[in-house]
């Protein structure tokens, strides 16, 4: 559960780097990106988050 927790603090924290990148890269249309770099980051968080809440339901 707190490894889950600490991505998911460790994800947040990154975002705005992420958000730079979809910046510079145009929401990643430059790097041929399917999805934008901030949208992955927050799926990721996202799971992490879930993930640790349903290990820490009884």
């Amino acid at each position: 559960m707190l490894d889950n927790l600490l991505r998911a603090a460790v994800g947040a924290a990154t975002m705005p780097l992420d958000l730079a990148a979809d910046v510079v890269t145009l929401g990643g249309a430059l790097t041929d990106r399917d999805e934008p770099y901030t949208a992955t980051k927050a799926r990721s968080v996202m799971a992490n988050v879930a993930d640790a809440t349903k290990r820490a339901r009884p």
